[in-house]
């Protein structure tokens, strides 16, 4: 009984509007496009104060070190293309999974891969802001 009740009101929180589906697109779009630009600006505004990075090699990186690495041109994307986005939102919080394909310089070396990754934002002010963000290394869309 306590299942079922649970189950019943997390899938009542779930609910992710169509208009909410494109503007959380829409961010994690502008943040792919950023990243290849070099729009530190757009960066430091999208990432939240708290933000967090778990790179491939399991470190965790701050807000600071992961703009920085932009920044410094340390990487450079040429192209970051995702598949099909997988958005779920539980009030102001959004969980965004899928796969990225993506190619340009790190450390002087290019190369693409694909990475499967997760993203944590929250809205707040208006703007959906980057929390969380995981990614493994995996063979394909």
């Amino acid at each position: 009984m306590l299942i079922t009740s649970l189950m019943c009101s997390t899938s009542a929180f779930a609910q992710t509007s169509d208009a909410t589906r494109q503007e959380i697109t829409r961010a994690e779009d502008d943040w792919r496009k950023a990243r290849i630009a070099g729009n530190i600006a757009f960066l430091e505004q999208f990432y939240a104060a708290e933000a967090r990075i778990q790179s491939m090699d399991g470190k965790v990186k701050s807000r600071a070190e992961d703009i920085a690495v932009f920044a410094t041109g340390k990487i450079k994307p040429k192209f970051i293309d995702h598949g099909p986005l997988d958005i779920t939102t539980y009030g102001k919080t959004a969980v965004v999974t899928g796969v990225d394909h993506l190619g340009g310089t790190a450390f002087g070396h290019y190369g693409e891969m694909y990475l499967r990754f997760t993203d944590v934002l929250v809205k707040r002010d208006g703007s959906w802001r980057l929390v969380v963000q995981q990614a493994t290394q995996t063979s394909g869309f």
